[in-house]
């Protein structure tokens, strides 16, 4: 059985968990607090703590699930590890189309640079 703290927690994102446990810690280090609510306030920096750490993980994992072979990215669906998408050609992601690199331009070699400054 799930608590709703155990569910606010799991929805909370990276940024916001960290925000709430620097908040405690500081609650903390200020010592100001009756001891039954630093044990509390130091229970609930645990579980932000582990949040944090989870979603660190879930990052890890899903950037490892974006694997670069070659010139193929596969994502990868990290629960199932269904493949999501390829992209085969990095290069149509990156460029418009009709883009590419421009055309050298003909030098004449006089031995002058012509650099202008």
């Amino acid at each position: 059985m799930t608590s709703s703290t155990d569910s606010n927690q799991q929805e909370l994102s990276f940024e916001d968990a960290l925000e709430e446990l620097e908040a405690i810690v500081g609650q903390l280090e200020q010592g100001e607090i009756p001891l039954e609510d630093s044990i509390a306030r130091f229970e609930r920096g645990i579980a932000l703590a582990r949040r944090c750490d989870e979603r660190l993980g879930e990052a890890e994992q899903k950037i490892s699930a974006l694997m670069k072979e070659g010139g193929r990215i596969v994502e990868v669906d990290l629960r199932t590890g269904e493949t999501l998408k390829v992209n085969e050609d990095l290069g149509d992601e990156i460029l418009p189309p009709g883009a590419g690199v421009p055309p050298a331009t003909p030098r004449d070699d006089d031995g002058d640079d012509d650099i202008p400054f």
